[in-house]
């Protein structure tokens, strides 16, 4: 207070205010504790050049690492691997009967062209990512992926232990049972194949590759009739497509393309 007052002001405080022995000590007391204040002011803490041209860095250096994972894992290796798989099937189907979730290709009973060894190369490379992936997290997508390459290999024992080993905890049991269904077929037995794509229709009355995959499961067994009636519930939900073609085709062989 007293460095803000000057001349006779100041004389008159210190000869009246000042007086006062009690009064000078708490002027005293106010003053130093105004100097401590200024003090832990000037003392803040504030950081150095380097440490902030290191705190950039590192900034940089973690956002550049985020990005880099970010695309890294864009693709994982169930979606590379299920890519490769639609790829295979691109040309021709290896089967007959339906796979789930696949769009529709050709089949054709005549081996060795040189689409089969493409059809090979792809299916191998679905292996791959797919059994990575299993490896990676067990999941029971990963096991069902991996187990449609091993049918579509023809590796129908490996095919069958990864179907199974999906069906528990599977988001689409019904789609399960279906390829379940066909593996059985691919190994002619009947009776489970059968039992397994009756499961599918009970899961899901609308699946429209079982109801397909049972009326050909008939027709091997030589039980026309029953086939006949699932061929024609087949066109009922399916009357469009190139698989319905070949539903009547199965129903009416003289109307097959030479």
């Amino acid at each position: 207070m007293t460095g803000e007052v000057q001349g006779s002001e100041r004389e008159q405080m210190e000869r009246y205010f000042f007086a006062s022995t009690a009064r000078r000590e708490k002027l005293q007391i106010a003053a130093a504790l105004k100097e401590r204040q200024k003090l832990a002011t000037s003392k803040r803490w504030a950081p150095s050049r380097d440490l902030r041209i290191a705190a950039s860095i590192l900034i940089i250096v973690g956002l550049t690492f985020g990005i880099w994972w970010a695309l890294k894992s864009g693709q994982s290796e169930l979606d590379k691997g299920l890519l490769a798989l639609q790829t295979a099937y691109g040309e021709q189907r290896p089967v007959e009967a339906r796979l789930s979730a696949l769009p529709y290709s050709h089949f054709s009973s005549t081996r060795g062209t040189k689409a089969d060894d493409r059809q090979k190369d792809d299916l191998r490379r679905a292996e791959l990512h797919l059994a990575q992936a299993v490896k990676d997290n067990p999941r029971p997508e990963a096991h069902h992926a991996l187990g449609k390459v091993y049918l579509a290999q023809g590796k129908f024992d490996e095919a069958i232990s990864e179907f199974e080993q999906s069906l528990s905890g599977s988001r689409n049991p019904a789609q399960v049972y279906n390829d379940l269904g066909v593996a059985w077929m691919e190994k002619r037995d009947f009776s489970r194949s059968l039992e397994s794509l009756n499961k599918a229709l009970q899961l899901d009355g609308n699946l429209q590759e079982a109801l397909f995959n049972r009326a050909l499961c008939y027709e091997k067994q030589s039980r026309f009739e029953e086939a006949k009636v699932d061929w024609n519930q087949y066109l009922k939900h399916d009357s469009n497509s190139k698989w319905a073609d070949e539903a009547r085709q199965h129903l009416d062989p003289s109307s097959a393309n030479p």
